[in-house]
């Protein structure tokens, strides 16, 4: 929902890839706050925490190599061909 504002914004490459970290790290902060209020944080639920953390930590590893390797250019037209593939699976109800 925000790469559009943050590609508007010109950010690219690393401030794009920062900007979406910062923003998806307080939304996070504010979920585990509220999840932690209502006790709906269960040890089932922290468990799958731990256990999606290297699948995550790898991932991020990964496209931090990929996106080192592109231009910039190549890089808004990946998240905008992105965009497009989300809004036509969207659209199609997939």
């Amino acid at each position: 929902m925000t790469a559009p504002f943050f590609l508007a914004a010109g950010l690219t490459r690393a401030a794009y890839i920062g900007t979406g970290a910062a923003s998806a790290f307080t939304m996070h902060i504010t979920k585990i706050a509220t999840y932690g209020a209502g006790c709906l944080l269960t040890t089932r639920v922290l468990l799958y925490g731990a256990v999606l953390t290297p699948a995550t930590l790898l991932g991020a590893w990964t496209g931090k190599k990929i996106v080192g390797h592109i231009g910039d250019r190549i890089f808004v037209l990946l998240i905008e061909l992105g965009l497009l593939v989300a809004g036509a699976l969207f659209l199609v109800g997939i």
